[in-house]
């Protein structure tokens, strides 16, 4: 019904993506495939609901209407198997803001943050300008996979560790982390009284098994903030929008008195219709688009098995964000970036951003067309060429 394969010319708008992209050394004329928005046209309701609400001649202060709230509550009922209660929401500006605001307002200062590494760099910002001591609890990597050293997790939260920063699906190594290992990190952090702040923000993009929510597990509800928003879903990242879902009445209220505290107001009145449109109508666009990324990976594993061979596809099952181990040209992550952009005119994320055991390392935005992905995959292949000596 939908037509992922269609080009939606983006040069000449304000896009971050295409026509700002001065950290690669030039203002446009890159094929990106770094930042994480897609390249799909969004679902056609979201665009009427948007124009209808521009038809009225006043966009003023908008405080959600309950029928927000309830479009929430039913996407996570029909598609995720948790019906979150609606006044367990609060509606924020955007994720990492959230929490920002969250760790201010439960977390002591100078107190332990633990992240999983590599992971979403602005994790490292959110904890450090919070005042916060970061704990970097590294993934174990091995066969082109990933998993939580336990062993290690268990002996930090043992030493003093007040809140965990979680990502799942898991930004920027594709891991979707299964109801088991969900269930281990909830037993921890219940055993060591640590606050879990699970960001899903990819979580419709669970493309291999089916995605498990920490709100699944109630034993957590004390201490447990879930972040979701429309921007990945959806692409609808300009509009800036998330909501919290926060189980526990007095962490709601200590959150909401930090935002207010600062005079931070949540979105605007777009992105409350935005919201409202997409979890009413865009189921059908979800599992098209999910199908269409499944393509777009077995496009990029297949490619590199013949045209890339010593360059590491790490197994993919969730977001439409690959992780390429690219440290087989002996070359750092910036150098990487750099050659990429100068001389094959292609963007990737630098993985060095998401840890230090990411050096060598290159995410790859796969939210484009299938034609778009193989130009890409085609520079690639011209630059192993040139450098795999």
């Amino acid at each position: 019904m939908y037509d992922f394969d269609k080009v939606v010319d983006r040069r000449g708008t304000s896009s971050i993506k295409w026509n700002f992209q001065n950290s690669f050394g030039q203002q446009s004329g890159l094929l990106p495939f770094w930042i994480a928005d897609t390249d799909f046209a969004t679902v056609p309701e979201i665009q009427e609901a948007l124009q209808k609400r521009c038809d009225h001649p006043i966009i003023g202060y908008s405080d959600p209407l309950p029928s927000v709230y309830e479009a929430i509550q039913g996407w996570w009922d029909r598609r995720h198997g948790w019906k979150p209660q609606t006044d367990w929401m609060l509606l924020s500006y955007g994720v990492v803001t959230a929490i920002f605001f969250t760790l201010d307002a439960v977390v002591p200062k100078g107190e332990k943050v633990l992240v999983f590494t590599p992971v979403y760099d602005p994790f490292f910002a959110a904890v450090q300008n919070s005042g916060h001591q970061m704990v970097d609890c590294p993934l174990d990597h091995k066969d082109n996979y990933y998993t939580i050293n336990w062993e290690l997790l268990e002996k930090q939260l043992a030493g003093g560790v007040r809140a965990v920063v979680f990502c799942n699906p898991h930004n920027p190594i594709g891991r979707v982390w299964t109801a088991e290992e969900m269930k281990r990190l909830a037993d921890l952090c219940v055993k060591y009284d640590v606050y879990l702040l699970s960001d899903e923000i990819h979580a419709d993009f669970g493309l291999v098994r089916p995605y498990t929510t920490a709100g699944k597990f109630p034993e957590l509800y004390q201490k447990l903030v879930v972040y979701t928003a429309i921007s990945k879903s959806f692409n609808m990242a300009g509009l800036g929008s998330s909501c919290m879902i926060i189980p526990n009445p007095e962490l709601k209220q200590k959150i909401q008195e930090a935002y207010d505290s600062r005079w931070m107001f949540g979105p605007s009145d777009l992105a409350f219709t935005a919201m409202e449109a997409a979890y009413n109508h865009g189921d059908q666009w979800m599992d098209e688009q999910c199908r269409y990324l499944m393509e777009n990976v077995k496009i990029v594993n297949e490619f590199a098995a013949e045209k890339l061979p010593k360059v590491q596809v790490t197994t993919h099952e969730g977001t439409f964000l690959m992780w390429l181990d690219m440290t087989c040209f002996g070359k750092t992550s910036g150098e990487l970036t750099t050659i990429l952009a100068k001389e094959y005119g292609i963007a990737l994320g630098d993985g060095r951003h998401y840890g230090e055991q990411a050096e060598g390392f290159m995410r790859l935005n796969i939210g484009c067309t299938h034609d778009t992905l193989r130009k890409g995959l085609e520079q690639l292949a011209r630059f192993y060429a040139d450098y795999m000596k």
